[in-house]
C-alpha cells in the first residue's frame, strides 16, 4: 500500500478525534511516558497532551506523510517514524501505550497485543481503539460489491486485522492483570453519500484504490456511491449519519 494522504484523512479531523478522547477518559494512571501508535497527524498525540501536560509523550507512524503533517501541527510534540511491532525494540518501555484506530491494520494480535504489553512499565496501561470492520454497514457493502467478477481481484486484499472482541479478550486476558472493554456505536453525521465515500478514500478504502488505474477507480467508486445510496438513508435535514461500531480496551500490567 501507498503512503497515506494526511490532508484526505484530516477531512473529518474532529470525527476521527472523538474516540481518542473518549478513550483518554478511561485512563485510570498517570502517565509519566506515553507512546501513541499510529499517530497520524497527530490529532491523538494531541489530546493526550492535553490531558497529560507533564508526562513525556512520543507519536509514532509508519507514514512519511502523517509524520510531516503533525510535526507542522504540532512543532511541541515528538514524533518519529516507526513499524509496529518490531520497530519498538528502540525504545525504552512505557508507563501507557495508547492507539486509536490503528491496531487493526497490523497483522497477528495474537502475538502483537502481548509485545505491547511488555512494553510497559509495570502498572502500566495499553488503550486502544479500533473500528469493528466486520460490523460497519460500509464495509458489508463493499465487500459485496468486490464479489462481481470485474472486481474480484480486490478480494485477494485483506488490510484488517483484528480478532473479534471475545478473542481479544481471552489474548489480553493472558497477558495483564485487568481487563476493561467497551464498544460504542458513533453516529458521523457527513453533508452527503459522497461524504460516505470520501470518508473512507482517507483510510479504509485505500488499499483497494491503489490497486485499480485511474479509469477502473472511478468506475469502482461510481458503483460503490450508488451501494451506499441504495443502503443509507438521506435524514430529513438533508445529511447522512455514517455509522461506524467502535471497539475500546485496555489492559494493565
Amino acid at each position: 500500500m501507498g503512503d497515506w494522504d494526511s490532508r484526505q484523512y484530516t477531512k473529518f479531523e474532529k470525527e476521527r478525534t472523538q474516540p481518542s478522547i473518549d478513550l483518554i477518559s478511561r485512563i485510570s494512571i498517570d502517565p509519566g511516558s506515553i507512546l501513541d501508535i499510529g499517530c497520524g497527524p497527530g490529532n491523538s498525540t494531541a489530546q493526550l497532551a492535553k490531558r497529560f501536560p507533564a508526562a513525556e509523550i512520543l507519536g509514532v507512524d509508519s507514514s512519511d506523510d502523517m509524520l510531516e503533517r503533525a510535526g507542522k501541527s504540532h512543532p511541541e510534540l515528538t514524533f518519529r517514524k516507526c513499524f509496529v511491532p518490531d520497530g519498538l525494540s528502540e525504545f525504552k518501555n512505557f508507563d501507557l501505550i495508547f492507539s486509536n484506530a490503528c491496531l487493526h491494520w497490523i497483522p497477528g494480535h495474537e502475538t502483537l497485543l502481548p509485545k505491547l504489553m511488555e512494553k510497559l512499565t509495570p502498572g502500566g496501561m495499553l488503550a486502544v481503539q479500533i473500528p469493528l470492520t466486520q460490523q460497519a454497514v460500509f464495509y458489508k457493502l463493499l465487500h459485496e460489491l468486490i464479489q462481481a467478477d470485474k472486481w474480484k481481484m480486490l478480494n485477494e486484499i485483506h488490510n484488517f486485522h483484528n480478532l473479534t472482541p471475545n478473542a481479544t479478550y481471552d489474548v489480553l486476558a493472558g497477558c495483564s492483570v485487568e481487563v476493561a472493554m467497551w464498544e460504542t456505536v458513533y453516529y458521523h453525521v457527513v453533508p452527503s453519500h459522497s461524504a460516505v465515500i470520501d470518508w473512507y478514500k482517507g483510510s479504509g478504502l485505500k488499499p483497494y484504490l491503489d490497486a485499480l488505474g485511474e479509469n477502473e477507480k472511478t468506475e469502482f467508486l461510481g458503483e460503490l456511491l450508488e451501494a451506499v445510496k441504495g443502503n443509507i438513508p438521506i435524514q430529513g435535514d438533508g445529511n447522512v449519519i455514517l455509522k461506524m461500531p467502535r471497539l475500546f480496551f485496555t489492559a494493565k500490567k
